[in-house]
């Protein structure tokens, strides 16, 4: 995970510790943090997606391409 994710698993642990979070809570934590892995997956999985479908697209409108290279 990021430092956002170690952040949290820091402050968890530290909660876990001192008794502060109930059963319940915990599970409900243990199920963002999940859902929490796989959105950041998923994100680094559309930001390749769109890099390479950039990479195949010419940037330049034909007409200007072709205005430049005259």
């Amino acid at each position: 995970m990021g430092q956002n994710g170690t952040d949290y698993s820091a402050r968890k642990r530290i909660l876990l510790e001192q008794g502060l979070i109930s059963t319940q809570a915990q599970v409900l934590i243990s199920e963002l943090e999940a859902e929490l892995d796989l959105l950041r997956k998923q994100n680094e999985s559309f930001r390749n997606a769109l890099r390479a479908k950039s990479a195949q697209n010419p940037r330049m409108s034909t007409k200007l391409r072709d205005a430049l290279y005259e």
